[in-house]
């Protein structure tokens, strides 16, 4: 029986990495909210049992109750974010009130602790810092309060304060340093393995931002494709790794001749892209030319002393669409051309 797929149901999926997208956060908060909604009820029992303070128990409750609802919505839910916000805003109002009410006891104090934590392992880097820290300025004013009235002693207040900056700084470094790691492999996902050229995803954000600046500024913008000619040959009486080593000296002498908004990506095989921003299509040619000229000057030495040299065959066209897609196969059919007139050829689509 024959298969039938829908374009849209073939969509490839980048899993080079993981970044805190909605579904990362709505599995941490399956976790986070029923956690929390248990220690709620902790503190809810230690309440009324030690103060007999039905206000303060109520709140504790009231805490477990909306982790048990927040619970029930992040399974269904479309905006994580949202909920995540609700929990931080109601365990900063209550840590507030607690100060107000019982001033900086133990509880109030751990409870503070955990809103920058909460902050950089849920939010936005930016939203995070600046939360937290306009929480920290509240809570020393609380500490510095709490010393002026004598309920505290002066190690005391300091004590917390030092704490709570010891914790906001080691939640921001480590939130800082998985950033840094996402971006880095964010950054990789978009390379050649084994070239370190852009790829194909590189190539294409890079396509777009200069074609929106040529069509703005009406500039012209060429693009060329780059076909090593016998590569599949090479590959197949010297081996793959003598392939490979043929692949990284072409895309040398590629980024040899790049100017600097020019970029370079390796489509896959032995096609390169080249995107040659407020280049036309004769300085475009003579660069091609250049490239057909320079790459026969390179060779690459074997072990046993062998030379291999190859040739490129391009197709070279001006970018008009503003879609790669589509001027990636005009570009396509000119290097097809080129290919079928003997190779070492420039053809213009």
């Amino acid at each position: 029986m024959s298969m039938v797929f829908k374009s849209h149901q073939l969509q490839s999926e980048n899993h080079a990495y993981i970044e805190l997208s909605k579904e990362t956060l709505r599995r941490q908060l399956s976790i986070l909210f029923p956690v929390a909604g248990i220690i709620f009820l902790i503190i809810a029992f230690s309440y009324f049992v030690s103060t007999n303070s039905m206000w303060l128990t109520s709140q504790a409750l009231l805490g477990a109750l909306l982790c048990q609802c927040l619970s029930l919505v992040n399974k269904r839910s479309e905006s994580p974010h949202i909920l995540i916000w609700l929990f931080i805003i109601y365990t900063t109002a209550n840590c507030i009130y607690g100060f107000y009410t019982d001033g900086a006891n133990l509880l109030n104090n751990t409870i503070a602790l955990t809103i920058p934590l909460l902050c950089f392992f849920t939010l936005r880097h930016q939203f995070a810092s600046w939360y937290s820290l306009l929480f920290g300025l509240y809570y020393m004013a609380m500490s510095a309060d709490e010393y002026i009235h004598k309920h505290l002693q002066i190690n005391e207040a300091l004590q917390n304060i030092s704490a709570y900056a010891m914790v906001l700084v080691m939640a921001y470094l480590l939130a800082q340093h998985r950033n840094e790691a996402i971006k880095r492999v964010k950054d990789t996902a978009k390379k050649d393995f084994l070239t370190g050229l852009l790829n194909r995803k590189g190539v294409e954000e890079q396509y777009l931002h200069q074609a929106y600046r040529s069509n703005r500024y009406l500039k012209d913008f060429s693009l060329l494709l780059v076909d090593i000619d016998g590569l599949k040959d090479i590959n197949d009486r010297y081996g793959l790794e003598v392939g490979d080593q043929v692949l990284i000296m072409v895309s040398q002498c590629l980024n040899h001749h790049l100017k600097g908004a020019d970029s370079l990506a390796r489509m896959g095989n032995g096609e390169f892209c080249l995107l040659l921003p407020e280049t036309s299509q004769m300085e475009a040619e003579s660069m091609a030319l250049q490239l057909l000229q320079e790459i026969k000057n390179w060779q690459l030495e074997l072990d046993d002393a062998q030379n291999i040299s190859v040739t490129l065959s391009i197709g070279l066209t001006l970018v008009e669409y503003q879609n790669f897609s589509l001027d990636y196969i005009k570009a396509d059919s000119a290097l097809l051309r080129a290919k079928n007139w003997g190779k070492d050829q420039i053809a213009i689509g």
